[in-house]
This record gives structure tokens, C-alpha cells and sequence, in this order.
């Protein structure tokens, strides 16, 4: 009844999401580009006999994958990668695409979708990223006795599929999988209380947060935007700290900042544009009207944040006074002392920042301005808590080692 019920709803979702998407944009992405899906697969993989199949539900967990992707590449040159994506943000704006041979949506999770992709598929390895279950999928994959891994997964005791009529039906599909790695030893304790093996990897986003440090990046207009002066980044912000940040200003006078907010829709960047007018703020994508006066500069654009950290001092991230915390690994990475609001507990990595003492929860500017200040005024302070922020994620690192040591066990190296 169950799993009759969710063919249904799946097939359902599949079939409205034509008339759906007249009114939402997102979902008519998605299904625009599963129009004559499994034709426009067949011809791209056709003679193709050895595909290792990476799922990356969104944006996110593609790049999280990112390390493990140029890992598979390096190693398994006769290999050809497809990626698929359920989410139109990651099919938009997933920008390595050059790490895999072939990038599609993936088709709604009906039997009859599952056997038709992998009838054409017929990958090597099925390698599913973070935690998605997708059931007749998983179904399907199992009975063809198709190698699997669920990596770098994270789970809470809250997910649906641990708690009733749910974990009938999904904790075998969990316990079929060949390979579970997990990021933390939280997440392996919660499979264990179900009967579900599992081994400890850690994050590959600390692999790739190193990555993006190590890349080389210049930027002429932040650049001389931040020279000599001590410079705190927002990034991924909203409304709430945005005017936390702008009430920092008004007793800040040396410091500046860049403002990088997460909706850079026309209407909110102005409306960021004008919150931050008296400090001369100026947009990015307009750098000719930065004048000697100006102490805020506001990204318009996409694609710049998880490299514009290298010119700040300290990082404010956005999203936790709302539905949660945005990546705060790739300015930890670049050695910056952090400050998010309150809803971070859904996450790890915010958690464990707050106990290495780099990060501070604030709830309203003077909290912000109280830990802002002996970092303004006591070079070694601030020298320090950078020092911490940056050995935090260099000691996480080595994910994408442990992830490729049970690659090599299912698809061995030749």
C-alpha cells in the first residue's frame, strides 16, 4: 500500500509538473529538461560501456563532490562520468562541468524511469552523494546487483525515513547499499540504532573548501577596494543581518565591507544599495562609481563569494535567522573568524566552529559589535582566531582518501 501510494504520488508529480511550472519557474526548468529525456541519454551514452553514475540532488552537493569527482577522473581514465541532478540549480549553476562526460536530469523515481535509465545506463557504480534515497532506484540498482555508494552522507535522528510507516520501507533500501561513509560519528550511531553499517569519512567540503584556496584568483576592483583597510565579508545575506551589519557601520568608521547578499535580484539589491548609502556603497558590477568615501561594496552577482573571501578579515554568514545557516566552510577556509545568527543547529560544521572558539552566535549588532571589537583593536586577537579557523578545516580534510579507498574495493583500479 505504501509503496503503491508513493508510485502514485511520484507519477502524479511527474504528470502535473508541465501545468505546475506555468506558475513557477524552478519547476518549469525541471521539466523542460526532462522532455525526451531517455532519448537524449541514449544518444549521448551510446557505445559507451564503462559509466561511473555520480546523483547530486542541487547545487550543494555538487560541489561538495567536486574533489571526489577530480579524484575519480584522475584515477579512472577509461571511465566516463554522468552526472544527474534532480534540482534545476545544479543543472544551471554548477559550473565543473567539465568533470563529467555527460549531465542530465534525473528522471522522476518511477519503476518504470529507474529501469529505463539504467537499462541505458548500465553504469559500473551508482555513487549518490550527501543522503538522497530515491526508492525504486535504489530498488532497481540493487537487483541488478550494481555496486553503490551513499557518501559523504550526514544523518538526524528527525528524517523521515527513521521514523513510522517510513523506516519499513526505506531502512532496508539503506541497509542494500554496498558502501555507506558518513561524515560524523553522530550519523553512524543513528544508522547503527536502525541495523545500518556504516563507516566514518568526514566532509569533503573541507577538501574542496581547501581547493578553492589554493586556486589562484585576482580581482582588480576588490582588491584595491580592501587595500589597507580591515574588511569584514557578508556572505549569502539577508535582511535581518544586513541591517545588523549596517548598525555595525555607524561605530565602525575604519572598517569596511562587502556585502555579497544571497537574493541579487534587481529590487533587493537596491534595496541592500540603500541601506548601505551612507557608507558609499557602490555595486560591484558598477566599480566606476566607487569613490574615496565608499566602505561597502555590494556583489551583484553570482559565482564570486567562495573566492572573494580572500580579501576579508572576518565573515559574517547569512541564513540563520531564518530557515538555516549558509556554507560557512569557505570562509573558515580562508582563515576567518566567523558570526552567524541562531539557527545553525541543523548543521555540524557551525557547532563545532562555536567550540574552537573562532565563531560567534550573535542575535542582534550589539552582540556583533562585542566581538567585533577586541578584533579591531588587538592585531594578535584577531591573528589568532584566524590561525584557529583555518587549522580547523585543514585538520577535517582528507575525505575524498577515504571515499576513493572504497571505490578502488568495488571498482578496482586496472
Amino acid at each position: 500500500m505504501y509503496l503503491n501510494f508513493y508510485n502514485w504520488a511520484m507519477h502524479l508529480f511527474g504528470s502535473s509538473l508541465g501545468l505546475v511550472g506555468l506558475f513557477n519557474d524552478k519547476l518549469k526548468a525541471g521539466y523542460q529538461g526532462r522532455k525526451n529525456l531517455f532519448i537524449k541519454l541514449a544518444k549521448a551514452l551510446r557505445g559507451e560501456s564503462k559509466i561511473i553514475w555520480f546523483h547530486a540532488a542541487s547545487l550543494g552537493e555538487a560541489e561538495q563532490a567536486v574533489p571526489i569527482l577530480e579524484a575519480v577522473r584522475a584515477e579512472y581514465p577509461q571511465h566516463k562520468i554522468l552526472l544527474t541532478f534532480f534540482s534545476p540549480s545544479g543543472m544551471d549553476h554548477f559550473k565543473r562541468k567539465d568533470l563529467a562526460d555527460f549531465v542530465f536530469y534525473l528522471p522522476f523515481d518511477t519503476k518504470s524511469n529507474a529501469r529505463k535509465f539504467l537499462d541505458i545506463v548500465k553504469p559500473e557504480l551508482a555513487f549518490f552523494v550527501k543522503y538522497e534515497i530515491w526508492p525504486n532506484f535504489f530498488r532497481e540498482i540493487q537487483g541488478r546487483k550494481i555496486p553503490m555508494i551513499i557518501a559523504p552522507a550526514v544523518f538526524l535522528p528527525e528524517f523521515f525515513y527513521f521514523t513510522n510507516p517510513h523506516k519499513k520501507h526505506f531502512i532496508p533500501l539503506l541497509k542494500g547499499a554496498n558502501q555507506i561513509l558518513v561524515q560524523d560519528e553522530n550519523s553512524q550511531k543513528i544508522l547503527a540504532e536502525h541495523g545500518v553499517n556504516s563507516k566514518v569519512c568526514g566532509d569533503s567540503r573541507f577538501d574542496r573548501v581547501l581547493q578553492n584556496v589554493a586556486t589562484p584568483f585576482e580581482d582588480e576592483v576588490l582588491e584595491g577596494f580592501t587595500q589597507n583597510a580591515t574588511t569584514l565579508i557578508g556572505g549569502s545575506t539577508w535582511q535581518k543581518g544586513e541591517e545588523i551589519l549596517a548598525e555595525i557601520m555607524k561605530s565602525n568608521p575604519d572598517l569596511k565591507m562587502i556585502i555579497a547578499p544571497h537574493n541579487i535580484k534587481k529590487e533587493n539589491i537596491k534595496r541592500v544599495s540603500d541601506l548601505f548609502k551612507p557608507y558609499g556603497a557602490f555595486r560591484y558590477s558598477k566599480a566606476e562609481l566607487q569613490t574615496t568615501e565608499s566602505r561597502v561594496c555590494i556583489i551583484d552577482n553570482i559565482g564570486l563569494l567562495s573566492r572573494l573571501y580572500r580579501y576579508g578579515d572576518m565573515a559574517y554568514i547569512g541564513g540563520a535567522f531564518g530557515k538555516g545557516i549558509h556554507n560557512s566552510l569557505e570562509a573558515a577556509a580562508y582563515g576567518l573568524p566567523l558570526f552567524f545568527g541562531p539557527n545553525h543547529q541543523a548543521f555540524i560544521e557551525p557547532q563545532l566552529m562555536l567550540k574552537e572558539g573562532f565563531a560567534t552566535e550573535i542575535g542582534q549588532a550589539s552582540d556583533l559589535q562585542k566581538a567585533l571589537e577586541p578584533m579591531l583593536n588587538n592585531e594578535v586577537h584577531l591573528s589568532t582566531l584566524q590561525k584557529q579557523a583555518r587549522t580547523f578545516v585543514e585538520q577535517n580534510a582528507g575525505s575524498v582518501e577515504k571515499v576513493m579507498k572504497s571505490m578502488h574495493e568495488l571498482v578496482p583500479l586496472k
